[in-house]
């Protein structure tokens, strides 16, 4: 708990379940590869990855999700929220490829 606070609102926060995680990460490979959004604001992330705006900020600030700020906008690359998605030895190339090759098998 950080300084200031009340109480810990991590304990609030409900961890994404295994269902969750593999549907917000064919969201976000399946609008990357039809071109739809390569981007996303800081609410949209934190929406996807059920976390609050300080924990994207830390995130950020922190050097885990990739973001580009232009003058107070911050925009963060569609492949950062499914790598912090995925498991630590996950690779985002092979679930993009993967997501591919189960929409397209040939006839």
């Amino acid at each position: 708990m950080r300084r200031g606070e009340l109480f810990d609102l991590s304990e609030l926060r409900i961890p994404l379940s295994d269902k969750r995680k593999d549907a917000a990460l064919r969201r976000i490979v399946e609008a990357a590869r039809l071109g739809a959004q390569y981007t996303y604001t800081v609410k949209e992330a934190c929406g996807i990855l059920g976390i609050y705006r300080d924990s994207a900020d830390f995130l950020i600030h922190s050097y885990r999700l990739d973001a580009i700020a232009v003058g107070v906008i911050c925009r963060i690359a569609w492949y950062s929220p499914a790598e912090y998605i995925l498991e630590p030895g996950g690779d985002v190339d092979e679930a993009f490829y993967e997501c591919i090759r189960c929409r397209h098998k040939p006839a």
